[in-house]
């Protein structure tokens, strides 16, 4: 199901009418996102997943397709966070107390909007909504 959050942190199905100011996720390279509008390039892209692949300032970045096309200037408002579906795939978090640190995947719960993930660095496990994690598609040495 495709979601976006309301400042009560409720998760609800996703209208591209309705939801325009409620999006926003943190912008980082190797992200794996999801297009979450029609209007971007006609629609061509609309629900397609891509990797960012470079932050070109605050609010826009460039994005690779999964056919190895790059998309420019694609804004962040458009943008939804990706979870992957498979135990052990890596993700970044993206809530202020973790920002930017990655983390492997333990477990997804879609009825209650978490996840659980164990950080790779100090070895904790966390649980964060999911608009506090997005897939991570860069390199790791583990």
């Amino acid at each position: 199901a495709v979601v976006s959050t309301q400042s009560t942190g409720k998760l609800k199905r996703y209208n591209p009418e309705t939801n325009k100011d409620d999006r926003k996720i943190l912008l980082h390279s190797d992200l794996k996102v999801r297009i979450v509008s029609k209007d971007f390039l006609s629609g061509k892209y609309y629900l397609k997943k891509v990797d960012i692949v470079d932050i070109t300032d605050d609010s826009t970045c460039v994005c690779r397709t999964e056919k190895g096309k790059l998309l420019e200037s694609v804004p962040q408002s458009i943008l939804e966070t990706v979870i992957p579906k498979k135990h052990g795939s890596l993700v970044m978090l993206l809530s202020k107390q973790n920002q930017f640190e990655i983390a492997e995947l333990e477990e997804k719960d879609s009825k209650s909007g978490v996840v659980i993930c164990l950080t790779l660095i100090e070895k904790d496990v966390i649980t964060v909504k999911f608009e506090e994690v997005c897939q991570y598609v860069g390199d790791v040495i583990r």
